[in-house]
């Protein structure tokens, strides 16, 4: 009896990874599996972030969906409200909501404040979405460019950029105390630059299309902000 049990415990729990991988996480044309991490920005008079669409993978249909987000780090960014098609939740859990068949349901907003007096250029959320069979989550690297966003970490002030604004031509200076990989993202938050770096130096980045960039120490959760015209 014992060992049936165990049998069926074990295909249970196969059976909720398995359901576990059937949802994905879409952000500007982008999908996420379970467990993996993305970075949002949002300028300085963002409101809402409505990008985020949630993917059904394989179900006939998922009823019931809701959407929660747990702050990790919370630094300036507040999500007060969470959108689902009409009906909106001024908290941190959504309304229900059914994704479509083999499909994807786009039709969900967050609402957010940021407060400029204290923010930081990163808040990190993790975002979960359940309907009691099954669970996944992602983890939610929030960027914001406000004004008062102004403290960095000593790491990053030993980055500067100049000419900022640039010309398509940047350089960096660096200095940092050990190996690390400086990395340019655009504001999708992909790496459109990596390089090595150690101690002390300059590195030129060459032919950046015009646009505005964040730079730093790749695996730091401070960034700096870079215009290119």
């Amino acid at each position: 009896m014992k060992k049936i049990l165990s049998f069926l415990l074990l295909l249970s729990s196969v059976a909720v990874l398995n359901v576990q991988a059937q949802v994905a996480f879409k952000y500007n044309g982008h999908t996420y599996q379970n467990g993996d991490e993305f970075v949002v920005v949002l300028a300085p008079d963002a409101e809402h972030c409505n990008s985020i669409s949630f993917v059904n993978q394989g179900y006939s249909v998922l009823q019931n969906v809701t959407v929660t987000m747990t702050p990790i780090e919370m630094s300036g960014i507040d999500i007060w409200g969470l959108c689902a098609g009409v009906y909106c939740r001024q908290d941190s859990v959504s309304d229900a909501f059914n994704i479509p068949p083999s499909g994807e349901y786009t039709d969900f907003t967050m609402d957010l404040t940021i407060d400029e007096a204290v923010a930081q250029p990163y808040s990190i959320y993790k975002m979960k979405v359940s309907n009691g069979n099954f669970a996944c989550s992602v983890t939610i690297r929030f960027q914001a460019y406000a004004e008062g966003i102004n403290d960095v970490t000593s790491l990053s002030l030993a980055l500067t950029a100049y000419p900022n604004p640039a010309q398509g031509n940047v350089n960096i200076s660096y200095d940092v105390n050990q190996p690390s990989t400086l990395a340019i993202y655009d504001m999708q938050g992909r790496v459109v630059r990596s390089m090595s770096v150690s101690g002390s130096g300059n590195a030129v980045v060459d032919n950046l299309p015009a646009g505005i960039y964040t730079y730093g120490i790749m695996g730091s959760t401070t960034m700096q902000k870079l215009i290119v015209k």
